[in-house]
């Protein structure tokens, strides 16, 4: 039994010591739901052996002075608790390739099924604050923030619909070359520095056949000094179609895109989106609209505190 508690049974046809076997498995049971395990980081990072996780609900630190990594057996938790009550350092709680910050006053609430990178939950602020879920979130950048680059840079438009006369701002992508433009986000604390996605959302001005947009979208991570002249990561496309003139468009998700440099807490991450004319999926014979962009990352730490 490697994924549950791991409870002592009575065995078919016991008789003797059975009142044994059922208490010491009660005993068990009322430790692995209701017991607290102090974990001791003073010689540095922890690996949990499977007895040591089983053995409790709860699990705080002791001598925690920077932050350490408490690292999870390959046992089942439907659900487990870490209380870091440190006042200044941060509790890494990892399954395989799979982290969660658990900072200075939080509480994890998580789970996990016992496989390589299985590793879920939510941190709460101590004393009863507010709940902010670890996981996958959208930023929405509008065309009107990001930058037109100097060199092959898309143009700046606006649309007004006749009817109702809504106006839309956009930037415009030339069907002949490819264009560029830019945005920069200084990433939140709480990102994980790893991939990300993006949908476009556009539209298109009247035309007769050939709706196929390709948008892609790369990014570059600057750190304290780093040189800002540095190579973007790998592009990833969301190629789209649309059809109806000033119709509102959101193209697919895109693939994972690789952040260029270094990745790290706190960077200013610049993003370059285009439009690729000469991807077999892009056939418009007409500028592309483009309104904006979401862009997903992925959190790791409740706060960005």
């Amino acid at each position: 039994m490697s994924h549950d508690l791991n409870l002592i049974l009575i065995a078919d046809g016991q008789a003797d010591d059975q009142w044994q076997s059922s208490n010491d498995g009660l005993t068990q049971l009322a430790n692995g739901m209701a017991d607290i395990y102090t974990v001791d980081f003073s010689g540095g990072n922890v690996a949990l052996t499977s007895a040591q996780f089983r053995s409790a609900m709860t699990f705080v630190p002791s001598g925690l002075s920077a932050t350490r990594i408490l690292t999870l057996p390959a046992v089942k938790r439907a659900l487990f608790i870490v209380n870091n009550t440190d006042a200044a350092d941060t509790i890494n709680v990892t399954k395989g390739s799979t982290t969660i910050a658990v900072g200075p006053g939080e509480i994890g609430l998580l789970t996990t099924d016992g496989t390589t990178n299985d590793l879920g939950g939510t941190v709460v602020h101590a004393g009863g604050g507010s709940v902010s879920p670890i996981g996958k979130h959208t930023l929405w950048v509008p065309a009107g923030a990001m930058t037109a680059r100097t060199s092959n840079g898309a143009a700046a438009g606006s649309v007004e619909t006749t009817t109702n006369k809504v106006m839309l701002k956009t930037l415009d992508f030339d069907a002949s070359a490819d264009e560029h433009a830019q945005f920069s986000i200084l990433m939140p604390k709480s990102w994980d520095e790893g991939t990300v996605t993006f949908k476009p959302v556009w539209s298109h001005a009247a035309t007769a056949t050939n709706f196929g947009v390709a948008w892609f979208c790369q990014g570059l991570a600057l750190s304290n000094d780093d040189a800002a002249d540095s190579a973007f990561g790998t592009a990833q496309s969301s190629v789209d179609t649309g059809g109806t003139t000033n119709d509102i468009y959101v193209g697919p998700e895109s693939s994972a895109i690789t952040i260029g440099g270094t990745p790290a807490e706190g960077d200013l991450v610049v993003f370059q989106i285009y439009r690729d004319v000469s991807d077999a999926g892009d056939t418009m014979a007409i500028d592309a609209r483009l309104h904006g962009v979401h862009l997903y990352l992925t959190t790791n730490a409740a706060t960005d505190a």
